[in-house]
């Protein structure tokens, strides 16, 4: 008997990346691209079936039942696949896998079949609320773009005289120690976070000034409440113990505290199981409001570090740092770890001081930063700050938008009926920063000229569909930032008008992590919503990209057909300076302070090996991804010693899905010899494949932080 096998023709790169400029609009308005049949195929990757080795679709008949060949014998299945492949290092030992550029080598396309969830429309409500906020950011929102481009704030005032006193190696036990230079070897330890370089935590948005604000306005008949004080006239308040903004930064840092440094979470490459180990860094925290604008911030954090480096102030010193290190705080140059609203300030910070804004003084200060880390930082800012500046300046929202906006108001100040209160207050507050068109428009440029290296940690969140905040924030985001914010994309992003930084899949099924077998399906669906939520016209295929157009939050390989490099849509662009290091799953809060939000077993007095519980959302939420777009990432140092901004992070390969097997008496395409007229053949009703970096279960994006970067 005789067997013909049809192949299907190759179908060839409908663009390439040299045209891609010139055919924009085709495929983001609709003029170009497939449809989401899972047989269509746009871009350089071949067929599946086209590629010897590559896996391949089983057959399925109307009802998706598989169709298995007349001559199928020993036939099993379907069973449900997740299994660990090995390093990719492993996997491709001709690629350089440490990036995500490998991906566009990688001949086998990442998805097969599967099955897309029930489309979501926006309601009326939603699109009223989107038209609200729209008209706020293109009016008045773009007044204050205007007006602090012309009539910028001058400098609050010129930072004090920094003064770096010597570096000196005590002789143990005694009193005898001698001189040696700042930047020695002696005073790096690769057993300790960054080399034990000290440390400056920058807390986030705090909602809560905000909030105690509102409830407690000035008033004549009694005290007023701290939460109307400023900087730098009520300054003690700020850096003395028991100040109110003080009190806040120790809290808001607390369990992060505890748990890279109190307790001293690790698994190094040393460590059989994850240990406690008490860490010996000293660190210091920038306390600053949210109830006054950036500039002050910025005066804020500048002289909290030079009175840090000056005379030690609120320098905490744990009791593991060595005996023999007498050295001032930053000698050998500090890491900087931001969260959120904490990130625009550092870079902004760091960039007009070392232009001489705040005086010569504050020249000195980026020299002695060697690097900054920021974890889910608003550096385009978050139009959660749109909305609460168009309630308290604008009208009050109509019925439809307020039924949306309101509630979403209210969860972001943790009060109530914040829509009928008196908010006109928050003009003159950090929000007005954290518009996007102002912290692009107006503080773009110095995040951009930034001296320090920023590495960044990103996160995408079906808790933000859940709250409703996911709507309001085009693309994928954490509840409360976007991925284009978070990874340090400077890609202008304007509902109606230009989507989220992404790419084109070669189907929009192949883009659905269809992980029915792990129970997440729920959560694929608020992720793809997130991806589909652009609020500006796109190709049928087109989806919100994450920190690169390879991977999902989920670590996910995307079926790319088209990465829009060298345009104003490629999820790979930075600010100057700004390098993505890890992206994942994660919530807000999720490597900041919060005990409640994140869980550590540190918090809860649990062993080092306890799995975390992150924000259940159908299933845990554990996964990390390596986020690496730039290779110099790893080539730079950060001082002379052979100390990397980052090293390499492990990944490994993942499959997920459900597939049969059987036996041929011939081959019928990618199927083994196993005798003769004996062939073993595999074929997937679903697959999916996944980049996750190694420990992934055990560690977050925090921990991989301190211990990859600023190593030698």
């Amino acid at each position: 008997m005789s067997h013909t096998f049809t192949r299907r023709p190759r179908i060839r790169p409908l663009l390439h990346q040299s045209t891609l400029v010139l055919v924009v609009a085709f495929a983001l308005f609709g003029c170009g691209g497939g449809g989401s049949s899972d047989t269509t195929t746009t871009g350089d990757k071949p067929d599946v079936a086209e590629v010897i080795g590559c896996d391949e679709p089983a057959v399925l008949d109307k009802d998706g039942k598989v169709v298995f060949p007349a001559e199928a014998t020993e036939i099993e299945g379907p069973v449900d696949v997740d299994e660990d492949l090995g390093l990719l290092s492993d996997l491709y030992p001709d690629l350089d896998t440490t990036t995500d550029a490998y991906h566009s080598s990688v001949k086998c396309e990442p998805s097969i079949g599967g099955t897309l969830p029930p489309e979501e429309s926006p309601t009326d409500d939603q699109l009223a609320a989107e038209e609200y906020v729209s008209a706020f950011e293109s009016d008045k929102g773009q007044k204050i773009v205007d007006d602090l481009k012309l009539n910028p704030l001058p400098p609050i005032a010129p930072i004090d005289t920094v003064t770096m006193g010597n570096c000196f190696m005590r002789t143990a036990g005694t009193d005898v120690q001698k001189q040696v230079p700042c930047d020695s070897k002696l005073f790096l330890q690769a057993n300790q976070p960054f080399e034990g370089r000290d440390i400056i935590y920058v807390h986030g948005l705090a909602t809560d000034h905000i909030k105690d604000k509102l409830l407690n306005p000035p008033s004549a008949l009694g005290p007023v409440h701290p939460a109307n004080l400023n900087w730098p006239a009520d300054s003690g308040e700020f850096l003395n113990a028991g100040g109110y903004y003080r009190t806040y930064a120790e809290n808001y840092w607390k369990a992060h505290i505890l748990e890279h440094l109190g307790m001293g979470w690790q698994w190094s490459s040393g460590d059989p199981v994850p240990i406690y180990q008490p860490k010996a860094n000293r660190y210091m925290l920038v306390a600053w409001s949210s109830n006054q604008t950036l500039e002050y911030a910025q005066h804020a954090m500048l002289t909290q570090i030079q009175l840090a480096i000056s005379s030690n102030k609120n320098v905490v010193t744990p009791p593991t740092y060595p005996a023999t290190f007498v050295r001032p705080f930053c000698s050998n140059g500090c890491i900087v770890i931001s969260h959120s609203t904490g990130s625009p300030i550092t870079s902004t910070a760091m960039s007009l001081a070392h232009a001489g804004f705040f005086g010569p003084e504050a020249q000195k200060i980026p020299n002695y930063i060697a690097a900054h880390i920021s974890f889910a930082g608003a550096i385009s800012g978050s139009r959660l700050a749109s909305i609460a500046m168009a309630i308290g300046l604008s009208a009050a929202p109509a019925v439809g938008a307020s039924n949306i906006l309101c509630p979403i108001n209210d969860w972001f100040f943790g009060t109530n009926n914040t829509c009928n209160a008196d908010t006109t207050f928050l003009a003159n507050t950090i929000l007005r920063d954290l518009i996007p068109a102002v912290a692009q428009g107006v503080w773009g440029d110095f995040v951009d000229s930034s001296p320090v290296p920023t590495v960044t940690s990103a996160g995408g969140h079906p808790v933000g569909g859940y709250i409703a905040t996911g709507f309001m924030l085009p693309g994928l985001d954490d509840g409360v930032v976007t991925m284009n914010s978070a990874c340090g994309n400077p890609n202008p992003v304007f509902p109606i008008l230009l989507p989220p930084s992404g790419l084109t899949v070669t189907s929009l099924v192949k883009g659905f992590d269809m992980t029915e077998n792990g129970g997440k399906f729920l959560r694929a669906a608020k992720v793809l919503l997130g991806q589909k939520n652009l609020k500006a016209p796109a190709g049928p295929n087109y989806l919100a990209g994450t920190c690169t157009p390879y991977l999902s939050p989920t670590g996910m390989v995307m079926p790319v057909a088209i990465g829009w490099g060298g345009t104003p849509f490629d999820a790979r662009n930075r600010f100057r300076n700004h390098y993505s290091f890890i992206q994942g799953l994660a919530e807000h809060s999720y490597d900041g302070g919060s005990s409640t939000a994140n869980p550590w077993p540190s918090t809860g007095g649990n062993p080092p090996s306890t799995l975390r519980q992150y924000l259940f959302f159908g299933t845990n939420n554990l996964e990390e991804s390596n986020a690496v777009t730039d290779s110099s990432i790893y080539s730079r140092m950060i001082d002379s010693n052979g100390t990397h901004l980052a090293k390499p992070v492990a990944s490994h390969e993942i499959v997920r899905g459900r597939k049969v097997s059987f036996h041929m008496p011939f081959n019928i395409g990618s199927c083994k010899k196993k005798g003769t007229l004996n062939y073993f053949c595999q074929r997937w009703v679903w697959k999916r494949t996944y980049n996750l970096l190694d420990k992934w279960q055990e560690k977050q994006s925090s921990h991989y932080a301190y211990e990859f970067i600023g190593r030698r």
